[in-house]
């Protein structure tokens, strides 16, 4: 039984979850964060309780994160965005077409290497 920490706002599907046991080539206990991470700190003990950390955050936290893993796999879910057929009316009048979200499959972030600077904003 592996233990993965998954990172995200939204529950993993079952499809997510039935890949991720083939890809770990284990069953799978999921320890969840479903707060918007601050601070990638704040993960650490959780990260050091796990086998694997499956993440949906931006690069900039992903770069941050990457190093505290160590040699647990970083993993990042890669989803097709599909259109349904439907369109949907926004509160403002609006309308757009809608899309559901696929899964295509997990990689594993092997680096992670960034550089920034700020342009405005102080």
């Amino acid at each position: 039984m592996k233990k993965v920490l998954w990172i995200s706002r939204h529950q993993m599907t079952l499809e997510q979850l039935e890949d991720l046991e083939t890809v770990l080539l284990d069953e799978v206990t999921l320890i969840p964060w479903t707060d918007t991470v601050q601070r990638v700190e704040d993960l650490l003990p959780l990260v050091l309780q796990s086998d694997a950390v499956a993440a949906v955050l931006p690069v900039q936290l992903l770069a941050q994160l990457w190093p505290h893993c160590g040699e647990r796999p970083l993993l990042q879910s890669v989803s097709l965005r599909v259109a349904t057929g439907t369109v949907l009316f926004l509160p403002d009048g609006g309308k757009e077409p809608e899309f559901r979200f696929v899964h295509r499959g997990w990689q594993q972030i092997c680096r992670v290497e960034l550089e920034t600077r700020m342009l405005s904003g102080g």
